[in-house]
């Protein structure tokens, strides 16, 4: 059986002036589906290769395959359900696969809008991918897919969804196949080597409103430190992969954990760089490690520091202190670490000053690097309950957190965007000479880098989008191109609020994918630190 993964054709100016990222699922399906013997298993990254409709169609044409699997983020969803409805064009007995977090929540939705994807897969793919393209292979998947967990469907004009299949229990068991990507492609831009993105742990125990990730996941679980590094070495050696950053949300909550990862990297001496995500409250915890940590090869940390108010902070349920967030730059500079920044803008609050002074903290943090992101008001989020109302964008492929979607109590979206360019072009007039000066010659040459890479996508427009800043004369307009048929009027939002589109109960009686509210992690307890935290239910 001919299988097909593709990374739909979607840019939207954000994380990609680092270079194009691999994409992780590929791998890791793509692996678990050729461990339990699929043998015909390709994949075509549309994304990173620019590969627009018409070609596509040809190569999928080309192939002939049994059955096409694309993934889908929210932004990218328009683009993935047109990159299966292509197949199905193409290949009409085609069986089309739809996997990620968006369809994940959003299955009644999208099976609606693309009654041409034939399955969801809901939640964490490995295993529920196996299991039902054996029975696709058996050509009973008809008669089975009731039977088989974690997936949505349409039948007789129906949307079915089924239980949630239980997350993967030891994460050991993952078996990524890296040789399915293209790996000339990968190249990380302030370095010039190959980048790979990794899974060293899943799930999060922290319920920060504006994410959802915790809930996808489920329960946190962290693969063996050794079985990590095993990979690590395999993408160094065969692969050639010079930098990578970790796909956790929280790679650090489990301190003696994390620093086996470490020991582990120290002892093998692959001589490869890395960076993560993490809380400021953790690299508080880890104040007396972080020179250890710098010696593993971690480079780069961004901090959820989000918001420049403690109001925002309690908002997001931060749990941290605008002080905190500058003790722990502090920290990272002080050992060598690059110290990254995120504020989160856009909420009905925002005013210039408050803009004004995320650039002001930025500064006085002494911050290495620093974004700001828009808030993107995820339709399965905890938070969007609370704005809703205030959502009239539902174009979704402007949710890439470079696009104001939300309109300020006191600004326009133009103006929001307007100051927040702003702040990158001050922060980074100021970052152009101070790199320079950076004692660590390593550092130094990767803020450099990072610098290319930000003048660089900012030359050619592609840099926050700013393709939809047009000048006119002495002044400048902002096209932000949103689908007319996808704004909606107040009555159609308190339409949709009567009726819940996401499946997801931020109660917590029903956890992502429909899981038991009583599933708790393997262990009860982790250790953060020294004190242990009891696992929520979710």
């Amino acid at each position: 059986m001919r299988i097909l993964m593709i990374q739909p054709n979607y840019h939207s100016g954000g994380a990609e002036i680092a270079g194009n990222w691999p994409p992780s699922w590929v791998p890791y399906v793509g692996g678990a589906l050729k461990a339990a013997g699929f043998d015909q298993v390709r994949f075509i990254d549309a994304m990173s290769n620019h590969i627009e409709d018409g070609e596509l169609a040809e190569k999928i044409r080309a192939y002939q395959p049994d059955v096409v699997m694309a993934t889908a983020i929210t932004p990218m969803i328009y683009q993935s359900q047109t990159t299966l409805g292509i197949a199905k064009q193409v290949c009409p007995d085609v069986v089309t696969i739809m996997g990620g977090i968006h369809p994940t929540y959003m299955y009644q939705e999208v099976l609606t809008e693309a009654p041409w994807v034939d399955y969801i897969i809901r939640g964490e793919g490995e295993e529920i991918s196996v299991n039902l393209l054996r029975a696709i292979e058996q050509g009973t998947d008809r008669q089975q897919r009731h039977e088989i967990l974690g997936i949505a469907f349409l039948e007789n004009g129906e949307i079915v969804a089924t239980p949630a299949h239980p997350p993967i229990k030891n994460l050991d068991t993952l078996s990524p196949d890296w040789s399915l990507l293209e790996w000339d492609k990968y190249i990380y831009t302030p370095l010039n080597v190959r980048v790979a993105v990794p899974n060293y742990s899943r799930g999060c125990p922290f319920r920060c409103r504006f994410c959802s990730q915790w809930k996808f996941w489920r329960k946190y679980r962290a693969r063996s430190p050794k079985h990590f590094v095993d990979e690590i070495e395999t993408l160094v050696k065969e692969y050639k992969v010079g930098f990578f950053i970790l796909a956790d949300e929280e790679p650090t909550i489990n301190k003696s954990r994390f620093m086996a990862l470490c020991q582990e990297l120290i002892d093998r001496n692959l001589g490869v760089h890395w960076g993560i995500n993490t809380r400021v409250t953790d690299i508080l915890r880890d104040e007396k490690e972080l020179p250890f940590y710098r010696k593993a090869g971690l480079v780069h940390v961004s901090l959820g520091t989000e918001a420049a108010a403690q109001l925002n902070l309690n908002l997001f349920r931060k749990e941290t202190t605008i002080a905190d967030n500058k003790r722990a730059v502090q920290l990272l500079r002080d050992n060598g670490i690059l110290a990254e920044v995120q504020f989160i803008m856009g909420l009905p609050n925002e005013t210039p000053e408050t803009i004004a002074e995320t650039y002001r903290m930025a500064r006085d943090w002494q911050a290495d690097m620093t974004n700001w992101n828009m808030y993107t008001p995820w339709p399965f989020a905890e938070l969007f309950k609370d704005l809703e109302d205030r959502v009239e964008i539902r174009d979704y492929s402007h949710y890439n957190f470079v696009t104001p979607i939300i309109k300020p109590d006191n600004m326009t979206r133009e103006e929001v965007l307007r100051g927040v360019l702003g702040n990158y072009a001050k922060f980074y007039m100021h970052k152009t000479i101070e790199y320079w000066f950076e004692k660590d010659p390593f550092k130094r040459r990767y803020l450099l880098g990072c610098l290319w890479a930000f003048a660089k996508t900012t030359w050619d427009k592609r840099f926050y989008n700013l393709k939809r800043v047009k000048r006119k004369g002495l002044h400048t307009e902002i096209e932000f191109g949103f689908d007319p048929s996808k704004i909606l009027s107040p009555e159609e939002i308190a339409q949709r609020q009567q009726k819940q589109t996401a499946d997801v109960d931020f109660l917590g009686t029903i956890s992502a994918c429909g899981a038991p509210n009583d599933l708790v992690a393997d262990e009860q307890t982790l250790k953060v630190g020294e004190a242990p935290i009891p696992m929520m239910k979710i």
